[in-house]
């Protein structure tokens, strides 16, 4: 569910020596002078006054959008789930009253019934979080007391939240997979947030009066597009200026290192393994699709449609790729004989052979969670610098990855 922080000192640095900062947290204090508390409330409302100067405006994610007004921000989200219809959230700065309809004219609620919209005053306090992948959204922007509950502990890999879980300061609430309702009710936290899956419990939830808000970063197909779901933490905490400050700076970075590779001859590499009967690779147009091409990397499905991934078993995979010159996978192993040991037919991949085999499991939090699926998704600019070397040593060799590994002989 999280990750590790970074100063603005290390925002400034080289390239190179920013990819071996391994993610520290690269926010600032930041944002516009209004006239509110230090809690963000506005102290006294006036009508017309923007209490929203600093305004987050997506260009990489297609699935969230924001619109202003003076005093509000509609956020709405295209695909909270894989074939759900749009949501929108009503946010409204603390101290000021709840929109009505005549001030949502022209946004996506004009003529909505509010009262099937959440209503959130922000900047929250207390925050639900469905998805690993949140995490670091927070505490990147120095917000981390802002979680106060996560779904199943035992995969936080956020240090500050792992911390704040073992004080009793944030709470597990959906620990084996089952949404303890009363618990939720209880807490009574600003608002729920999916992992961009719906819940039969997050009905009742909303009944009860809790908002449930839907962050759907893993639909987006591309690095950035995930990453700058950021924007949405945010805007939820009053960190619009950090937010944009942030992730401009990964976006620039991760420009800087495909710029690296760009020149570089393609790689053949095996993405994936198998296991449970199959063997998934990445479409050319998915999410680590693009991350591999971005790295100089070509595979023999790369050209396939779509944005997801295709299935196919391992004689299959041994026909296509039995040659690759990396193999890079995304399984719990240290060793070659542990990727043997899952099955014997891996050993006859050349790849193995060569002992050019890597694995995205060197960064885990303090009870076993892994950062690649955390903070990974926030910081693209670290996964593709540790896949450029993975698969180009010579263009970034003084690069220390961060999520991969390479495995062990034994």
């Amino acid at each position: 569910m999280t990750r590790s922080p970074m100063t603005r000192s290390a925002a400034a640095l080289p390239l190179v020596a920013l990819l071996a900062a391994c993610g520290a947290p690269i926010g600032d204090d930041g944002g516009s002078d209004t006239d509110t508390a230090a809690d963000g409330c506005v102290e006294d409302f006036e009508p017309g006054t923007d209490h929203f100067p600093d305004k987050a405006e997506p260009g990489h994610a297609e699935n969230i959008s924001f619109e202003y007004g003076d005093h509000y921000v509609v956020v709405t989200v295209d695909q909270p789930a894989p074939g759900a219809d749009p949501e929108s959230y009503l946010l409204h700065r603390c101290g000021t009253p709840e929109p009505n309809a005549d001030d949502l004219q022209g946004t996506e609620l004009a003529g909505v019934d509010l009262d099937r919209v959440p209503a959130i005053e922000v900047p929250a306090q207390s925050v639900f979080s469905g998805s690993t992948t949140h995490l670091p959204l927070f505490t990147e922007l120095d917000r981390g007391e802002t979680v106060t509950g996560v779904s199943d502990a035992s995969f936080v890999s956020t240090e500050e939240i792992a911390d704040q879980v073992e004080d009793g300061d944030t709470l597990e609430y959906a620990g084996g997979g089952a949404i303890d309702q009363e618990l939720v009710i209880a807490e009574d936290p600003d608002l729920l947030m999916t992992g961009g899956t719906e819940d039969p419990d997050h009905e009742s939830l909303r009944e009860a009066g809790v908002p449930v808000v839907a962050n759907a970063e893993w639909l987006e197909a591309t690095p950035l597009g995930r990453a700058e779901w950021l924007l949405l933490a945010g805007v939820l905490t009053g960190q619009e200026a950090q937010a944009e400050e942030l992730f401009a700076q990964i976006e620039a970075d991760y420009e800087e290192v495909a710029e690296v590779a760009e020149g570089a001859d393609p790689v053949e590499v095996l993405p994936g393994q198998f296991g449970d009967g199959s063997w998934f690779v990445p479409a050319g147009g998915s999410y680590v699709g693009r991350l591999l091409a971005d790295a100089g990397a070509t595979h023999p499905w790369d050209d396939s449609e779509g944005t997801e991934s295709v299935e196919l078993d391992l004689e299959e995979v041994l026909a296509e790729a039995r040659g690759a010159e990396v193999w890079i996978a995304s399984a719990d192993w240290d060793t070659l004989a542990d990727a043997e040991a899952d099955d014997e037919r891996h050993a006859e991949f050349d790849a193995f052979d060569d002992g050019r085999v890597w694995t995205n499991n060197k960064a885990t939090g303090p009870t076993g969670g892994n950062q690649y699926w955390d903070e990974g998704v926030l910081r693209p600019d670290l996964v593709l610098g540790d896949l450029v070397h993975v698969v180009h040593p010579d263009l970034l060799p003084d690069h220390e990855t961060r999520y991969y590994r390479q495995l062990d002989e034994a």
